[in-house]
């Protein structure tokens, strides 16, 4: 987790022309269309799949600009798994690209996938009042449009359905996956606990009873208070060398999912590695009944 004014990288990405535009509601949005091209391009799997930019309509607010990627050719009802990917507030690929490339791979495996963009803190920032916690429901219920977008795709088989978070996406993935029933696994990857903890630290600077009075406006949201419901269909990945994510937390997770699927990496840092990648996706190979 890092805040947004310096979280960004030089992605130095080129432009690939296998980028597909969805008919119905395409993106105006072009560098991210030139950066999907360019993941893609790089794939093995990329000539099977095709990658459309999309924009998902949610009630009430402005659409999301989201990456559907799905095997190419027909797809017959019910026949793919359907896996919403909520990425992280990091370094590089601090967008909707984070899980890009894993979700072409997974593709040639028999899933369609949903990357969409998060706003709220990814690019909005904490404003240290009751408005941050409108602001985390209103980035909720935007995800929540994503996954019903999702699960409304012919293609999708209603019962093997997963939400991949990292970071802040895991954070919001928690309750997803806790309040949907039609989601079969998750895969959590560094949530912190609560959400004042990193609005505190690294934007608002609260400390005493100011800090303890905001952190309290999130009791009801707090995601270690939405896990255990998927027992061992839920897979935490924590980092040993995670500077955000402590023993601490990792300790308040365990106690209220303790059933859940426990991966540590001790050698690696918050934004995971390879190996966690690897794993994941053996899980939702199992989870999910991929190819």
């Amino acid at each position: 987790m890092v805040p947004h004014l310096i979280r960004r990288a030089a992605l130095g990405v080129t432009l690939a022309g296998i980028l597909a535009t969805a008919a119905a509601v395409p993106s105006q949005a072009a560098s991210p269309a030139h950066a999907a091209a360019a993941v893609a391009a790089q794939s093995p799997a990329a000539a099977r799949v095709i990658i459309r930019d999309v924009r998902v309509p949610v009630p009430g607010r402005h659409s999301v600009p989201a990456y559907l990627v799905r095997p190419a050719g027909a797809l017959p009802r019910g026949s793919q798994a359907g896996i919403l990917f909520l990425h992280w507030l990091g370094q590089i690929h601090s967008d909707r690209t984070e899980f890009l490339a894993e979700a072409v791979q997974l593709a040639s495996h028999g899933a369609v996938s949903l990357l969409p963009e998060g706003t709220f803190p990814y690019t909005l920032a904490p404003k240290g009042t009751r408005h941050d916690v409108t602001a985390v429901r209103r980035q909720l219920a935007a995800f929540r449009a994503a996954l019903n977008w999702l699960i409304a795709r012919p293609a999708v088989d209603h019962a093997r359905v997963g939400v991949v978070g990292h970071d802040y996406g895991a954070m919001y993935g928690t309750l997803l996956a806790n309040s949907d029933r039609r989601v079969h696994a998750a895969v959590l990857a560094t949530p912190d606990a609560t959400w004042g903890h990193w609005f505190v630290k690294y934007w608002l600077g609260f400390t005493g009873q100011h800090a303890a009075r905001y952190k309290a406006l999130f009791t009801r949201l707090q995601p270690v208070r939405h896990v255990g419901r998927l027992g061992h269909r839920e897979l935490f990945q924590w980092a040993g060398q995670d500077i955000y994510i402590g023993a601490a937390v990792r300790q308040q997770f365990a106690r209220h999912a303790p059933h859940a699927l426990v991966d540590l990496y001790p050698d690696a840092d918050h934004q995971l590695t390879s190996a966690a990648q690897a794993d994941r996706d053996t899980f939702l190979t199992r989870e999910l009944g991929l190819s």
